[in-house]
C-alpha cells in the first residue's frame, strides 16, 4: 500500500523548520556579506566530524564570484519551497521571485529582485568539489555538483526578474537525496529572519548546524574549534587571525545580544587559537507551534510563548500547564497570572509539586511581579531589535495562528502590504489580535479589517 501524502499543514511545518545537513554543516556558502572583486574560487581543508576533508568551489566572476552572503538565505528558501511543492522526486519545482523574497523577509518593491537573480545565478554556476566530505547512505562520499542543477525563468523585456516572473528550479540530486533520506537538521527560520545583519544570519545557520547533528540529535551546549579551521568552515577570505576575529565580531555581538550565544572566548594565540562558543538560553530547539498556541491561550504574549516553546518540549509545557491549573483550582489567586505561569514552567526546584501553602504565597506574589515585569521588558527589547521586515513576519505569524481560516490568502496579502507601507503598525496589529483573542472578538476584528480596506 502506498504511503499517504503528508497534509499541507505537515508539509509547511517541515518547510519552515528543516535544513539540509551537509550544506549547512560544511558551510558551502561563505558567511561574508561582501567578497573581493574577482574572488571566484576557494579550496579549503579542515577537520569535519573528526576527519579531514577537502572542499573546493569554482565559480564565475561574471555573476559575482563564489556564493556568499544573501545566497545563504536564498539556498534555505529553496529548500522550503521544495518541501512546499511536495518534495518532487526529480527536485524540480516552480516558484516566483516574490515568494522567495517573502520567505526571506526581504523587501519586494524593487532592488532585491536583481539581487535575487544574481544569487540564483551564483548558485547555478558555482561547482562544488567535495572529497570524502558528503554524508549519504551512512557513508562518506566524494561528490561534484551545483546547488541548482537547472534554472529556467521568465523575465521582463530588459531581462530582469520582477513580480510577474516565474522560476522553474531543479535542485542538485545530491541535495534532493539528502532531503528524501531525512538527512536534515532543524532550524528556526523565524529567529534567523529576525537577526539584523546578513553576517549574523549566515553564522547562525553554520553554528546551529554544528549544534544539531543527525548522528547525535541532542544539541550541543558548547562548541570548540580551532580559529583557522573555523575560518575555513566560514569561508572567510582573509585568513590572518586578527582579520578573522574582526570579521566574526559583529555577528558574535548580535548573537550574544539576542541570547543565542551566552559567550564567545578565544584561548591561545595566533593560528593556534581556539574559539569557544557557549550557547545561550535562546538556542533551544525549534518551537512546537501547538505549545505556542497553548501558552497564548493562557494569556502569554506571542514573544514569551514562542521563547518558552523554544526552550521546553510540548510534553513539559503540557505537564506544567496541568500543575498551574491545579494550583489555581485549589484556590490560590496569583497577583499576576502570566508571571506565575512562566515561573511554574521554568521551575526546576520542585516547589510546584503540590498546591502552595498559605505561608509561601506572600513571597510568591513578589516573584510573580518581578517575572511579569521581566517578561514585558524582554518582549519589548526583542521587538525593538527586529528589523521592520521581521516585525511584519512576526505579526503575520500571529495573525495566521489566531485567525486560521478566517483570513483568505487575499486578506493576508492586503495585511502584509498595509504593514509594509506603514499604514498599519505590526506591533499594534499583534496587540489588537491578542486583545481580540482574549475577548473572543476575532470575527469582529476580521470584519473591521475588511471594512477598512473598502474605505
Amino acid at each position: 500500500m502506498a504511503a499517504s501524502r503528508p497534509s499541507k499543514k505537515e508539509v509547511l511545518a517541515r518547510a519552515q523548520h528543516l535544513d539540509e545537513a551537509n550544506v549547512a554543516r560544511l558551510g558551502l556558502i561563505s558567511i561574508q556579506e561582501r567578497i573581493p572583486e574577482g574572488y571566484a574560487s576557494w579550496e579549503e581543508e579542515f577537520e569535519f566530524l573528526g576527519k579531514p576533508v577537502k572542499l573546493a568551489c569554482y565559480a564565475s566572476e561574471k555573476v559575482g564570484g563564489v556564493p556568499h552572503g544573501l545566497d545563504n538565505e536564498v539556498s534555505l528558501a529553496l529548500i522550503a519551497l521544495y518541501f512546499n511543492a511536495g518534495s518532487p522526486e526529480d527536485g524540480t519545482f516552480t516558484a516566483t521571485p516574490y515568494q522567495i523574497l517573502k520567505l526571506m523577509g526581504l523587501d519586494t518593491s524593487g532592488y532585491y529582485y536583481q539581487a535575487l537573480k544574481e544569487s540564483l545565478m551564483r548558485l547555478t554556476t558555482a561547482t562544488y568539489v567535495l572529497s570524502e566530505a558528503w554524508r549519504a547512505d551512512g557513508r562518506w562520499q566524494s561528490v561534484t555538483f551545483r546547488y541548482i542543477e537547472k534554472l529556467e525563468y521568465t523575465s521582463s523585456a530588459e531581462g530582469k526578474l520582477d513580480r510577474a516572473s516565474v522560476l522553474r528550479i531543479t535542485l542538485a540530486k545530491e541535495i534532493v537525496r539528502s532531503l528524501k533520506q531525512n538527512y536534515v537538521k532543524p532550524i528556526d527560520i523565524e529567529f534567523m529572519a529576525s537577526l539584523r545583519r546578513p553576517l549574523s544570519r549566515a553564522l547562525y545557520r553554520l553554528l546551529d548546524a554544528q549544534r544539531f547533528s543527525p548522528e547525535n540529535p541532542t544539541p550541543l551546549t558548547r562548541f570548540e574549534v580551532n580559529l583557522m579551521e573555523w575560518a575555513a568552515a566560514c569561508k572567510i577570505v582573509h585568513k590572518r587571525p586578527d582579520k578573522v576575529r574582526r570579521t566574526l565580531e559583529p555577528a558574535h555581538e548580535e548573537l550574544i545580544e539576542r541570547r543565542y550565544l551566552q559567550s564567545v572566548e578565544y584561548i591561545g594565540r595566533g593560528q593556534n587559537q581556539t574559539i569557544v562558543y557557549v550557547f545561550g538560553e535562546e538556542a533551544g530547539g525549534v518551537p512546537d507551534m501547538e505549545a505556542v498556541e497553548l501558552l497564548m491561550a493562557e494569556g502569554l504574549s506571542f514573544t514569551s510563548a514562542y521563547s518558552l516553546a523554544r526552550r521546553y518540549s510540548l510534553a513539559h509545557i503540557k505537564d506544567r500547564l496541568e500543575r498551574y491549573r491545579s494550583i489555581l483550582a485549589s484556590g490560590y489567586k496569583p497577583k499576576n497570572k502570566q508571571g506565575f505561569l512562566v515561573d511554574v514552567i521554568r521551575d526546576e526546584t520542585g516547589k510546584y509539586a503540590r498546591a502552595l501553602p498559605p505561608s509561601t504565597r506572600r513571597v510568591q506574589a513578589k516573584v510573580e511581579e518581578e517575572e511579569a515585569r521581566r517578561i514585558e521588558e524582554e518582549a519589548e527589547r526583542e521587538w525593538q531589535s527586529m528589523p521592520k521586515e521581521a516585525q511584519v513576519r512576526r505579526a503575520l505569524q500571529v495573525a495566521q495562528l489566531l485567525l486560521r481560516s478566517r483570513l483568505s490568502v487575499g486578506d493576508l496579502e492586503d495585511l502584509t502590504r498595509l504593514m509594509e507601507t506603514g499604514v498599519l503598525e505590526p506591533k499594534r496589529v499583534v496587540e489588537e489580535l491578542k486583545e481580540a483573542a482574549a475577548q473572543g472578538t476575532l470575527e469582529e476584528w476580521v470584519q473591521s479589517f475588511r471594512m477598512g480596506l473598502d474605505e
